[in-house]
């Protein structure tokens, strides 16, 4: 397996394994900005994707120890999100794993996500879980039924679809890491500024999606 192989499997492996503890991000998150939140994560992940290629010669395995971490800043990047728009809108913590999933899926710009994730895809979802439970039950519901409807998800790991597309993400990104990680100087800049753009894309797509929704959360009332 080459190494852009390795750095795929590994990050689609980690999206999989490493989901944070989401009452603990709701808690931690809630009260505050979505620009201080998001600095943050930003901030931490670029400190460790500079570190990771610090060392020439020796960052190989740096960088993929850094994959792990970045991700799970991702991940507590995207939730953390969550829980301000959540709070922000009077609609509590409604926080599910799948959030992430989906998350993904509108990063990745999968189709089913695309067209779900619109003010009319916000009224069908929300008839549709409405039926099935109502209140807050039914918003902890939204994500498990737009990610299992998009076929994002096989059990609990992302399906193949969209774990090819984000692997590849990362696969491009860390072989120009490793690429100058055999450059004195040049590797931290480049190894922080990846790890910063990975976290800023996510950002991105974790507001419009939790935007989407509090919307379909303020229709199921």
């Amino acid at each position: 397996m080459g190494f852009k192989d390795e750095i795929a499997q590994k990050a689609i492996d980690a999206f999989d394994r490493l989901s944070p503890d989401l009452s603990a991000v709701y808690s931690d998150a809630a009260y505050k900005t979505v620009p201080n939140w998001c600095d943050k994560q930003i901030a931490l992940a670029t400190a460790s994707g500079a570190t990771s290629v610090i060392l020439p010669g020796a960052h190989v395995a740096a960088i993929l120890a850094d994959v792990a971490f970045l991700i799970n800043r991702m991940s507590v990047c995207s939730f953390g999100i969550g829980a301000i728009r959540g709070y922000d809108n009077g609609h509590g913590n409604l926080l599910e794993q799948e959030d992430l999933a989906n998350v993904l899926g509108y990063w990745a710009r999968d189709e089913q996500i695309m067209s779900a994730v619109t003010s009319k895809g916000a009224a069908d979802i929300a008839v549709k879980v409405g039926s099935k439970a109502g209140g807050k039950v039914a918003v902890k519901l939204i994500s498990k039924h737009l990610a299992t409807g998009a076929g994002l998800l096989v059990g609990k790991k992302l399906g193949g679809k969209v774990g090819a597309k984000i692997g590849a993400k990362f696969a491009a990104k860390f072989g120009a890491k490793l690429g100058t990680g055999f450059i004195p100087f040049l590797g931290p800049v480049v190894g922080g500024g990846i790890n910063a753009y990975f976290v800023n894309e996510i950002a991105d797509a974790a507001n419009d999606f939790y935007r989407w929704k509090c919307d379909v959360a303020r229709r199921l009332g």
